[in-house]
């Protein structure tokens, strides 16, 4: 009992923080105890791995209890993650109406609008006047939140939208049609989650009719469910730019997270190899120079920290549509001017460095001339490879990092060793 008051009052995203945040054991006791009193929200807040941890620990039954109790999208997030034996069995005691709207959110995409969209929303058609909208709206079929109407023709297309303010203070023998917002951004059911978060942003929306295949309306986009997919197109791009995905949870297991991170692991060491073999070419001149040993990792570290901050602004443009054909060109001479000026800046501070170290005039300009070719190729690499990568519908914020960084390291060793070789042995 003192267990259950102490975590009766919290919300279910702090629910799910503090079951995140306990070890196994703890977790599942916890969940034992409190059983079906637990809050459904819970299980929408917690992240995959956890989800399936919680459903195992509360049962059928308890989960099934649940899933009832959710809105659509969120009963579709969660049984969505779930075993398809698992996911039988929850859906087989939820009772039929729910259990139908839950299949249909489930046949969509799980990144789309149609499975996040909500499904009771309040649409009439323009003909209806105010005094018979208010009269529908007082009706038990009404939503028990919504914020607005939805103009839509005979068809069932949305052609406008009349918010509750301005319902309320019209006069009753006013069409909807004649004090409806005509400017309205309808969204395809399976437009991704990208493409929702663009929209909502570049138009600055806080809601958004969803039509099917057809034009018709078949759901509502609104910002309370648009906060989560910004949050989950975000997140997704940050944790791709550093190579992992986000199944790679703090709950997650120790194996799996071993396996998605060693593939990429693998990847990475195959573009090092790359970088040792254009090393290895010039293994003579290393040896009788050792200076060149010190000094190379400064020509390669400092492109691949300028090619990093180039792609890393280029891959929210890309995402964000800013960056196009018709500005691609306009933007890569900003970057690459960008580029030769901090490549001059850096090339004067590490010959400075060169000199004072090693008292070395040749020397300190062959790593300053290094240094300036490699941040204006960091600055091209940033730009050309996500660029092309997006071209070809690969996504550059997962895959652009490990070329752009090949390249800032292959050019650094080359152009350095290259031009040591050239102008202080040969």
């Amino acid at each position: 009992e003192t267990l259950r008051a102490l975590v009766e009052p919290l919300h279910p995203a702090d629910m799910a923080s503090l079951l995140a945040a306990l070890d196994a054991t703890a977790r599942r006791d916890l969940i034992t105890t409190i059983g079906a009193d637990l809050d459904p929200e819970v299980l929408s807040e917690v992240d995959e791995t956890l989800r399936a941890e919680l459903v195992r620990t509360l049962g059928v039954k308890n989960v099934a209890d649940a899933v009832s109790e959710l809105d659509v999208e969120d009963a579709a997030y969660v049984l969505d993650d779930l075993e398809d034996n698992e996911k039988r069995e929850v859906l087989a005691q939820v009772p039929f109406e729910e259990r139908i709207q839950v299949v249909d959110a489930l046949l969509f995409p799980e990144e789309s609008a149609g499975r996040v969209m909500h499904r009771e929303f309040v649409a009439m058609e323009g003909h209806t006047t105010v005094a018979e909208a208010l009269a529908r709206l007082s009706g038990d079929e009404t939503p028990e939140d919504f914020q607005e109407i939805f103009v839509v023709d005979t068809d069932g297309k949305p052609v406008g939208i009349v918010p509750l303010n301005r319902l309320v203070r019209a006069p009753h023998a006013t069409p909807l049609e004649g004090i409806a917002e005509g400017e309205l951004r309808s969204i395809e059911a399976s437009a991704d989650h990208k493409t929702i978060a663009w929209l909502f942003e570049h138009y600055h929306l806080t809601t958004a009719p969803v039509v099917d295949g057809n034009g018709r309306m078949v759901g509502v986009l609104s910002a309370d469910s648009v906060v989560e997919v910004l949050q989950d197109v975000h997140t997704a791009e940050v944790l791709a730019l550093g190579g992992v995905t986000d199944e790679e949870t703090l709950t997650a297991s120790t194996v799996r997270t071993t396996w998605l991170r060693f593939s990429w692991l693998f990847v990475n060491l195959l573009t090092a190899i790359i970088a040792s073999i254009a090393i290895g070419f010039f293994e003579a001149s290393l040896e009788k120079i050792v200076s060149l040993a010190i000094l190379m990792p400064i020509v390669a570290s400092m492109g691949g920290n300028a090619g990093t901050q180039t792609l890393t602004v280029v891959v929210r443009a890309l995402a964000t549509k800013e960056l196009n054909r018709a500005n691609a060109m306009r933007v890569l001479n900003r970057e690459m001017l960008i580029g030769a000026l901090n490549g001059l800046g850096f090339a004067l501070l590490a010959a400075g460095i060169t000199w004072v170290w090693f008292g070395d005039l040749a020397l300190a300009g062959v790593i300053a001339a290094a240094m300036l070719i490699n941040l204006v190729a960091a600055a091209a690499s940033g730009i050309l490879v996500p660029l092309a990568l997006s071209r070809t519908g690969v996504d550059p914020a997962v895959s652009s990092p490990v070329f752009v960084t090949t390249v800032t390291d292959v050019v650094g060793f080359v152009s350095f060793l290259g031009l040591a070789t050239w102008l202080l042995i040969s």
